[in-house]
């Protein structure tokens, strides 16, 4: 049982009150619901991913073992609520005595909500997925292996915010945020909230266009000792921007920001300073899209980059940026299913699919780091055939400390549809983690090299039987997973 070390009264108080303000707008909204279960019964020839040794002294030891995964995903589309809500529970049975039984909550909520004519409205997400304790740890493709390293991570963000028109002159809007991160077994739980005061130019404006931006953000992280959110450590982040764009053409947009930043946390170096930014955009079709920006911070550089380039079979994105974050943001805006495929097409998530880890996760701690990150990713569709990859990179350096984490990774897909009940997949996945002290000169690192493939058979409109082989190849371990399930969805 995955115990939260948070007042439970007051968590499940708050969300029964949140949900009550959107039952209005959910009852006039259009509604897909797909209930969903999934049987799967899979040997593994190294459950607990016991590393290799040389000696004899530890061997690895297979396992069958049998889950099952209800789940329900609903998508509402209306005039005054879009929302979006996956929940699965996988329940476990390992067939020997090397592991208890486990069951692994993942969810994903994602609501908009408007409350009073076009004025207030209520943004609500909450998130529950498995993770990584340690990056540089043992660590499977999924949760299905009880290695001791993975945990339940859980989030939610309560963001109402209040708009209003100023005439034909500006727009106003003021944004307050509560949001929560929650680990099951490791980590510093933590809470924030978020003051947001934003003044804009008016669409209906000429070509210069303006906004003025102020922000409060504070984040507290619980002292584990305690079992109390302590007043230390605390942190605070403020900051007041203005910016002025100008439509030059339907093509280019510039625009030049300034600011300045007052911030409290711990580091090595400077928290607070001066900030500017000069940006462009160029959109030379309404599938393609450039934002290109160089700016500096207290911290130093902060350039980024993002790139979309869509066709009618094929997707290409590109991102990068470099900007101060923590463990708290990353877990924030990381998702446990998407409702979006590689194409931006909406899709119904698969709720019977085991997760995937995420590689190279931070340190569950309140440390800030900066963070430089790159991915790209292209997929293409081709009659019977869908070819996808992606590259990525991130770097983290640590202000609270001397030391840096480093990720990099590259991913290869490819289905193909056999006949017109018969599918295919093959997936080639690399990642490299490093953890690296700048004083002590010593570096760490695990890598991870897996292929997954499998074979789709659709037994009926309702049910798809699923063959699938995992290979992985880790730091001294390696493990081969044969998986045969049964999928049941009803679509109403």
């Amino acid at each position: 049982m995955v115990t939260l070390r948070t007042n439970h009264s007051q968590l499940k108080t708050l969300i029964v009150c949140l949900l009550l303000l959107v039952i209005r707008p959910v009852l006039a909204a259009d509604w897909n619901v797909s209930t969903q279960l999934t049987m799967q019964t899979t040997y593994t020839d190294n459950l607990q991913l016991t590393r290799d040794n040389n000696l004899g002294e530890a061997k690895k030891e297979g396992d069958l073992f049998f889950d099952v995964a209800p789940g329900v995903v609903v998508t509402g589309k209306g005039r005054h609520l879009n929302l979006d809500f996956a929940y699965s529970p996988q329940y476990i049975h390992y067939l020997s005595a090397q592991a208890d039984d486990q069951v692994n909550h993942q969810l994903q909520m994602n609501a908009q909500s408007e409350i009073y004519q076009n004025h207030l409205f209520f943004d609500l997400s909450f998130s529950a997925q498995q993770e990584l304790i340690d990056s540089l740890g043992v660590a499977g493709r999924d949760a299905a292996n009880p290695t001791e390293n993975i945990q339940t991570t859980y989030t939610y963000s309560v963001a109402p915010n209040y708009k209003s028109r100023l005439g034909s002159f500006a727009n106003f809007s003021f944004t307050f945020e509560k949001n929560g991160v929650f680990y099951s077994e490791e980590g510093g739980n933590s809470s924030g909230y978020l003051n947001q005061v934003n003044l804009s130019s008016s669409t209906a404006a000429t070509a210069l266009n303006w906004a003025i931006n102020v922000k409060n953000q504070a984040l507290s992280f619980e002292d584990e000792t305690a079992n109390t959110i302590a007043q230390e450590p605390t942190q605070e982040f403020n900051s007041a921007t203005a910016s002025v764009g100008y439509q030059l053409n339907e093509r280019w947009q510039l625009m030049v920001l300034a600011g300045y930043e007052d911030n409290d946390y711990a580091a090595l170096s400077e928290t607070s300073g001066e900030q500017w930014q000069f940006s462009s955009i160029w959109t030379p079709t309404m599938r393609t899209r450039l934002y290109l920006s160089a700016g500096h911070r207290y911290f130093g550089w902060s350039p980024s980059l993002e790139w979309t380039h869509r066709s009618k079979h094929s997707a290409w994105t590109a991102s990068f940026s470099r900007a101060v974050t923590n463990a708290h943001a990353e877990r924030l805006n990381n998702e446990a299913y998407n409702f979006k495929d590689a194409f931006g097409d909406i899709v119904v998530p698969d709720t019977g699919e085991r997760l995937t880890i995420q590689p190279g996760t931070a340190i569950p701690t309140s440390l800030n780091f900066i963070n430089s990150q790159f991915q790209t990713g292209y997929a293409v569709q081709a009659r019977r055939n869908t070819i996808g990859t992606t590259i990525r990179y991130l770097l983290r350096e640590y202000e609270g400390m001397a030391q840096d984490e480093k990720t990099t990774g590259a991913s290869v897909f490819w289905t193909r549809k056999l006949t017109g009940l018969t599918t295919s997949h093959l997936a080639v996945s690399w990642d490299k983690n490093q953890r690296q002290n700048s004083i002590l000169s010593n570096e760490q690192k695990s890598v991870n090299f897996s292929v997954d493939t499998g074979l789709t058979r659709q037994l009926s409109a309702r049910t798809n039987l699923d063959l699938q082989y995992h290979f992985l190849d880790g730091e001294q371990y390696t493990e081969n997973r044969f998986t045969l399930g049964l999928r049941m969805t009803w679509q109403d």
